[in-house]
């Protein structure tokens, strides 16, 4: 009887694509500065009721050893109610994501409308309010007397020149 032929062991299965992909996604994340799900989740019990009309998170930054929350305002006032109130928010921010998480606030204003849209990149163009006044083309009106002053010698120099007087 022949000897059985002998042939390569049954290769073993390709990983799952779940276990690569969560680590691809949290890198993704990490390296984009993705915010976390559950501070959006909680924002309105992290920064309180005034808090959360004045601001809204953007997004995580890691510079060096600081790690950053940037939040986006829509005004000058609003910029310097958060950062009257940073260290506090920062604390809130750290005990829902964890210590150490937010060592650092970065405000930036957006305007009303970065604020409103929370979908919007902070980068957005500005939007021009509905209701605001289109400028109004100048309309021939009364000409003041200087100017009128002005015309008349002009077409005085021009007829003296050999012009035909009319302007």
């Amino acid at each position: 009887m022949a000897s059985p032929v002998s042939t390569k062991p049954r290769r073993s299965p390709p990983p799952h694509m779940s276990r690569e992909m969560g680590r691809l996604i949290a890198d993704l994340a990490r390296r984009s500065g993705a915010m976390d799900p559950r501070l959006i989740e909680h924002w309105p019990d992290i920064a309180g009721e005034n808090l959360t009309r004045m601001c809204r998170p953007l997004r995580l930054r890691t510079h060096g050893r600081a790690k950053s929350l940037e939040v986006a305002v829509p005004n000058g006032a609003a910029a310097m109610q958060v950062q009257f109130r940073q260290k506090e928010l920062i604390d809130r921010v750290n005990r829902v994501l964890g210590k150490g998480t937010v060592t650092r606030l970065l405000i930036r204003q957006t305007g009303a409308a970065g604020l409103a849209a929370a979908q919007k990149p902070a980068y957005s163009q500005p939007v021009m309010p509905v209701d605001a006044e289109t400028p109004k083309p100048m309309t021939a009106g009364p000409v003041p007397e200087t100017v009128g002053a002005s015309l008349e010698r002009l077409r005085r120099l021009i007829a003296t020149r050999g012009g035909s007087g009319e302007a």
